[in-house]
C-alpha cells in the first residue's frame, strides 16, 4: 500500500464522489454509481487499484470495502466498530440487530460498551463468518428489532428490558442495575408487559426479578399481571444454587445483576 495515497485521473472523480457522500461503505455498484461509463470489469479494477492505493481497506465482506477519506490522517481505517456489521446489513437486510449490552451502550443507558460488541440473530439465520469474527454473536427467538440508532438496527426500550431477560445467562450482567433503572425509567409497565407476553415463564421471571431489584415496582407488577412463571427455580446467570434468591420470581441471581 502507498504511503502518498495518490490518485490517478481515472480514480479521481470516484474518490471525490465518495467524498462527498461521506461513503463509509464501498461494493462495484458504488465505484459504477460513481463511474457509469465503465465496464463491470474495470470497475472491479478501480477497487483494487483504491485498495492498493491505500483509499479502500477490505472488511473480509464479500465485495465490501471501507472508504477511508482523504481527512483521515493517512490510510488507515476508521474507529466505527460496526463497519462489518453495516457491510453484512447492506448485503442482507433483517439479518440481525445491535442487541443487549451493546444496544444499551447505543442507546446511552449504558456508560461503558461490552467487548466484543454483541449481535443478536436468530436460529434460523446463517451467521456469516466475518460476523463471527468480529462480534459476539447470540441466537435467540423472538429477537425483535424496531428502533434505529445511527443507521443500526436495534430493540426497542421495552423490547431490550425483554431481551436482556431473555439472554441474561449469556450477558455480562454484574454492576448493571445503574443502567437497567435508566432503561426501566425510559418505558412504561404497559409497553414493557406487552413485550413480554409472547417470553417463555424464564424471561418473565427474570424481567420481574430486574425490575423489582431496580426499584421499578409498576413495571414489576405488570409482569406478574401476565400469569405466574411457574416453579422455577429460575437464574441469571449459571445454573447453580448459591446466587441470592427472590421467592417472589423463583430467580437466583447467579449472574449478579443486582447483587452490590
Amino acid at each position: 500500500m502507498e504511503t502518498g495515497r495518490s490518485i490517478p485521473g481515472w480514480l479521481a472523480s470516484i474518490v471525490q464522489e465518495f467524498e462527498l457522500n461521506a461513503q463509509a461503505l464501498v461494493t462495484v455498484e458504488d465505484v459504477l454509481c460513481a463511474r457509469p461509463d465503465l465496464s463491470r470489469p474495470v470497475a472491479r479494477r478501480a477497487l483494487a487499484e483504491l485498495v492498493r492505493r491505500g483509499w479502500l481497506r477490505p472488511l473480509g465482506v464479500r465485495g465490501t470495502y471501507e472508504f477511508i477519506p482523504g481527512a483521515a490522517a493517512g490510510p488507515y481505517p476508521s474507529s466505527d466498530p460496526w463497519l462489518v456489521l453495516r457491510a453484512e446489513i447492506k448485503r442482507r437486510p433483517g439479518l440481525g440487530h445491535v442487541g443487549a449490552t451493546s444496544a444499551a451502550w447505543l442507546h446511552g443507558y449504558a456508560q461503558r460498551s461490552p467487548t466484543p460488541h454483541i449481535i443478536v440473530m436468530t436460529p434460523d439465520v446463517h451467521v456469516p463468518r466475518p460476523l463471527v469474527a468480529a462480534y459476539q454473536v447470540l441466537r435467540t427467538t423472538p429477537a425483535p428489532a424496531h428502533a434505529c440508532i445511527d443507521g443500526l438496527p436495534v430493540p426497542t426500550a421495552p423490547e431490550l428490558v425483554a431481551e436482556v431477560a431473555q439472554l441474561a445467562p449469556r450477558l455480562a450482567l454484574d454492576a448493571a442495575q445503574g443502567w437497567l433503572r435508566r432503561l426501566f425509567a425510559d418505558t412504561t409497565p404497559e409497553a414493557v408487559a406487552e413485550t413480554l407476553v409472547d417470553r417463555g415463564p424464564a424471561t418473565r421471571a427474570r424481567a420481574g426479578y430486574i425490575a423489582d431489584a431496580c426499584g421499578a415496582a409498576a413495571h414489576a407488577a405488570a409482569i406478574a399481571a401476565l400469569g405466574n412463571v411457574g416453579p422455577g427455580p429460575f437464574y441469571t446467570g449459571p445454573r447453580r444454587s448459591d446466587g441470592f434468591f427472590a421467592a417472589r420470581w423463583r430467580v437466583y441471581d447467579t449472574g449478579r445483576v443486582c447483587v452490590a
